[in-house]
């Protein structure tokens, strides 16, 4: 959830991923210009940004290159298992930025705290992402459709939300991907807490069945899990 100027969400939110430090050979020594040291560009978008343990994460990465990533590494690795690298968007798609979805294992005794995340191509790899095991995470669950007529631009939703931190606060933010059987949107608005729910109304881009996929934050921008709901 970083502000930035690369990626914009329909609602007008812009992010931008941390930018890490140049990936360098490992023993100082390599020419630059091998492929398999080769730096790519940015990852100018990485989210969610928190990895839970002790179940898989998917992370949301924006990038501008055309480049086809066949891998990704977490560093440090120790309790971390990259099990997936999944184009989500084409570049000509989405001006130039394409979306790819890494998915990665969590150990329950991983260690919390940042780690650098990469993705890999034959010809090189990314600069570094910043990504974070956090030490508690919000916990959201029976997501429901309160209301999903086809003729209106929202799909209202309802879910259950708790946090060990104590943090969620009164208006959470609430990330969101619909796809409503053209390409998928990326949005963030703002939900409402009233004991122990949230409602949020999510833009709904075309009036035809959804597929919604949503997660929360707390007060310090720790994302929850993510839920998943099919609107009508």
């Amino acid at each position: 959830m970083f502000l930035g100027r690369a990626s914009r969400f329909v609602i007008g939110f812009i992010i931008l991923a941390s930018l890490g430090l140049r990936a360098s050979a490992a023993n100082g020594q390599q020419p630059p210009d091998q492929p398999a040291f080769r730096q790519l560009a940015n990852i100018e978008v990485a989210f969610p940004n928190q990895l839970v343990r002790g179940q898989a994460n998917i992370v949301h990465v924006a990038i501008q290159s055309v480049a086809t990533f066949t891998g990704a590494e977490v560093s440090p690795s120790a309790g971390v298992t990259v099990t997936g690298v999944n184009n989500y968007k084409k570049p000509e798609l989405s001006q130039n930025v394409a979306w790819w979805d890494v998915t990665i294992m969590i150990a329950n005794d991983a260690a919390s705290g940042p780690r650098s995340l990469v993705l890999l191509a034959p010809m090189g790899r990314t600069a570094p992402a910043t990504v974070v095991i956090p030490n508690h995470v919000p916990v959201i669950s029976d997501l429901r459709i309160v209301s999903a007529q086809a003729n209106r631009s929202t799909v209202d939703v309802q879910f259950a939300a708790a946090d060990p931190g104590s943090d969620l606060g009164d208006l959470p933010y609430v990330w969101f991907t619909i796809r409503c059987g053209g390409e998928p949107t990326v949005g963030v608005v703002k939900g409402k807490t009233a004991g122990g729910l949230v409602r949020a109304s999510i833009p709904r881009p075309a009036a035809a069945a959804c597929d919604l996929e949503l997660r929360a934050s707390d007060k310090q921008k720790i994302d929850s899990n993510t839920l998943k709901v099919n609107v009508p």
